[in-house]
């Protein structure tokens, strides 16, 4: 009977935020990581289709694969993780370098630079600093306006926070940390302890903005989830607190921990989820909204509260004012959200076209048989570790 093939996981390990480019790639290789390719060279050079069919070998055995995505082109991969063997494999080239913390030890870099035809390329020369600079121009516009939109975005927040207090999430954050609690102790008590393995805290993106707007891998990411908590409502409502409560707790009890980080502001968590226990939380707001499924409770912070001393200087609005104040801060904000995110959007498909313009230019000077020869060599380490295990 054939071996049923390896569940994939997707997400990012960088984004095109309101902070430029921002990224954890650095952060794939760990004390406990076995081993890292880190693959160099030019666009165009096969980087993706490697990666993609390493994990679609290693998937083949029934192990589990994580795939990381390109924020600049979703359908693109920019790594790949074998949790199970302690192997990833990642493109290590702008704007997400990478370099070898443990040369020799844990990092082998493969340079694809190595098969491409030195001086036929030189014929594109023009064209490739033509290309390079227009991309980069096309990334700051991008990211002008990505940073326009998390400024509004950040203020809509703080303006959110201020008018609604504390009262709408103070019975979510409790229901949910007696959960994680619960779960926390019950799987103590089956003799499992983080101490085994060590305690993981993992930074990640469950969501990008792309050429092809915003983009998450939500369903994806808590596909093994027993429960899972939805926080439903406007930025401002509480999500926030609740999450760093819930992190903070996460790291007294030395649970492991995958955060995710807002695609727009990557200071700010949106998502949690704690393998061990298999349960998660998301902000399920857009552009990331989580279709509620049967494991999912949904917790809808956006509920009117009774009028407390919380809501702001005064606390003595009306419930009918409060919320007439916050629809028409909410209906303001989004329209200029939509706009700045819309030319942001534009200016990065531009750069994608720019980017597959730089790929025709390499293309045609690449030794893709002498490629393969190590592409053949470098599976054959990796399956060797996976049939040995």
């Amino acid at each position: 009977m054939p071996k049923s093939q390896g569940k994939t996981r997707d997400f990012f390990l960088g984004g095109n935020t309101g902070n430029g480019f921002f990224s954890f790639y650095g952060e794939v290789v760990t004390e406990e990581s076995k081993h890292l390719y880190i693959l160099k060279g030019g666009p165009g050079t096969g980087k993706s289709t490697f990666i993609k069919e390493a994990g679609e070998e290693i998937r083949r055995l029934g192990l589990p694969v994580e795939l990381i995505h390109c924020s600049s082109d979703n359908n693109s991969l920019d790594g790949m993780v074998c949790p199970s063997l302690g192997i990833a494999m990642i493109d290590g080239t702008a704007p997400h370098t990478v370099d070898p913390k443990y040369p020799g030890a844990v990092d082998e870099i493969l340079n694809f630079g190595a098969y491409w035809d030195t001086k036929a390329l030189k014929k594109e020369k023009k064209a490739i600093l033509e290309l390079t600079q227009t991309g980069r121009v096309c990334f700051s516009k991008a990211y002008a306006y990505l940073g326009a939109a998390a400024t509004i975005y950040r203020e809509w927040s703080r303006t959110n926070q201020r008018l609604t207090g504390e009262a709408r999430w103070r019975a979510a954050v409790k229901e949910i940390e007696n959960e994680i609690s619960r779960r926390a102790e019950k799987y103590r008590r089956g003799g499992n302890s983080s101490e085994k393995g060590g305690y993981r805290f993992r930074r990640l993106f469950a969501s990008a903005i792309t050429p092809e707007g915003p983009v998450h891998h939500l369903e994806s990411i808590f596909q093994d989830a027993e429960v899972l908590y939805l926080l439903e409502g406007p930025p401002g409502y509480g999500q926030e607190p609740i999450i760093s409560g819930l992190l903070r707790m996460a790291g007294e009890k030395r649970l492991a921990t995958e955060v995710f980080y807002c695609a727009l502001c990557p200071e700010k968590i949106d998502h949690l989820w704690f393998p061990e226990i298999g349960a998660g939380v998301i902000s399920s707001t857009p552009p990331h909204q989580y279709p509620a499924s049967r494991p999912t409770r949904i917790l809808n912070l956006e509920t009117p509260v009774a009028v407390d001393s919380s809501c702001g200087p005064g606390a003595s609005w009306p419930r009918v004012r409060l919320q007439h104040e916050l629809a028409g801060n909410a209906g303001e904000v989004r329209a200029v959200l939509t706009g700045l995110m819309e030319k942001a959007v534009a200016w990065l498909r531009q750069a994608k076209t720019v980017h597959d313009e730089l790929e025709d230019c390499y293309r045609p000077y690449m030794d893709f048989q002498a490629l393969d020869v190590l592409k053949e060599k470098t599976l054959a380490e990796i399956l060797s570790h996976a049939k040995g295990r």
